[in-house]
């Protein structure tokens, strides 16, 4: 097929799928996904492979599973409730009322 007026061809375009790989780090500024919900985390599976893990629920927190991959899970118990005892100093009061008297902010 002719490339313009001339009669000059052009040679067919082929791939020989080789893929070359340079190396260089994956570019996330230039990428856009329109498959990922929003909210996502993207992560290498461990062969290779990008993985994309959904967000959790609000009441889950991220953790890793035994396989070392990014899970989410429901939080563990735990934190300070408003009547702890808290000692800073010398002067031990409860949360809460370190917090009235402005002591954490």
């Amino acid at each position: 097929m002719p490339f313009s007026e001339s009669s000059i061809n052009l040679p067919n375009h082929s791939h020989d799928q080789t893929v070359t790989q340079n190396g260089g780090p994956l570019d996330f500024n230039n990428v856009t996904s329109g498959s990922m919900a929003a909210g996502s985390i993207t992560f290498d599976d461990g062969a290779g492979h990008m993985q994309e893990l959904p967000i959790g629920a609000a009441t889950q927190v991220l953790t890793v599973s035994g396989a070392n991959l990014p899970s989410w899970s429901a939080a563990a118990g735990g934190g300070a409730s408003c009547s702890d005892s808290l000692t800073i100093g010398s002067q031990t009061l409860t949360l809460c009322e370190f917090l009235e008297l402005g002591a954490c902010s």
